[in-house]
């Protein structure tokens, strides 16, 4: 079993993260995947206040979407969340908050 440590950023809107999903026929082979989200970081850059929601959307069930962090950032505000969240294969990591950048801090267990 391997770890791998990652960090991931976007600024903006959409998804920032997705569990890969296994496929042995790919080159090289994607092993079956588990994700421990340990930390979200925030940051507004954008001149305002920013209404910034991340959530993490359940792949085995499509309505399933849990709020991780909810709030409004004023500018030059940045925030850090500690979390401890298990993701399978497929869930996505979301922001929605146009001008915040977010990096997440996640490990990956194949």
């Amino acid at each position: 079993m391997a770890d791998l440590f990652k960090s991931s950023t976007l600024q903006g809107t959409g998804t920032v993260y997705t569990v890969p999903t296994a496929d042995q026929n790919s080159q090289p082979p994607i092993l079956p995947t588990t994700t421990i989200l340990k930390s979200i970081y925030l940051s507004n850059q954008s001149g305002g206040a920013v209404a910034t929601t991340v959530t993490m959307l359940d792949s085995s069930n499509s309505s399933l979407e849990v709020e991780l962090y909810k709030d409004s950032l004023s500018d030059a505000t940045e925030v850090e969340k500690l979390v401890t969240v298990n993701l399978e294969q497929a869930d996505q990591i979301k922001l929605t908050g146009a001008g915040v950048k977010i990096l997440i801090n996640y490990m990956e267990i194949t």
